[in-house]
């Protein structure tokens, strides 16, 4: 597979159209990273699609040392942050289209291998009380919790796409973990009282 660098350098020396490959490799985790905060299809499209050219108008300007795909996150966090300025809304996360019959936001589902079948409304109460404790969360602490734990990024490549020092990465992680245990005690004492 070629890699990020060689098709920014190619793009850089006229090769636009070798653009469309970063898209492509891209495009699903910008969309669902849109979608995951602003809640619709339409306006995640858009706000993904605005990412991708704004990443190509200023690739020029790109760092080396950096990762595109950090760099390229970053640019879509800033869109959604511009987008709730331009809206003057909260930032929400859904459901992804999974399951479109469902009303219950879900980030993400929780499944376990090894249990048997009759597991999954467990588990599917679970995915639902565990995404409505990161709604909650403030949104720096969102961000750096769902980047680290729902994206796989490391804490250097959640500091660069934030714009923060590691350190304070770690702390948002350790104020959303702290939040997300006291907010999920309930359903933690509901289920162990069953």
């Amino acid at each position: 597979m070629t890699s990020d660098e060689e098709i920014i350098e190619w793009v850089l020396r006229g090769e636009v159209d070798r653009y469309a490959e970063l898209v492509e490799r891209y495009q699903q985790s910008m969309w669902r990273l849109a979608y995951g905060m602003v809640g619709d299809f339409e306006d995640a499209k858009e706000i993904s699609q605005n990412g991708f050219f704004k990443a190509y108008r200023h690739l020029a300007g790109f760092r080396r040392s950096a990762r595109f795909s950090t760099w390229l996150y970053r640019i879509v966090v800033n869109e959604c942050k511009d987008f709730f300025r331009r809206k003057g809304r909260r930032p929400v996360f859904v459901q992804l289209p999974s399951d479109p019959e469902s009303e219950e936001a879900v980030l993400f589902e929780v499944a376990d291998p090894r249990g048997d079948p009759g597991d999954a409304v467990a588990q599917r109460e679970l995915a639902v009380a565990l995404s409505q404790a990161i709604e909650q969360l403030p949104m720096k602490q969102r961000m750096a919790f769902t980047l680290r734990h729902l994206q796989g990024m490391s804490l250097e490549e959640i500091s660069q796409v934030m714009g923060c020092r590691t350190g304070t990465v770690k702390a948002h992680l350790f104020r959303a973990s702290e939040h997300i245990r006291i907010l999920m005690e309930p359903f933690v004492k509901e289920e162990a009282d069953r």
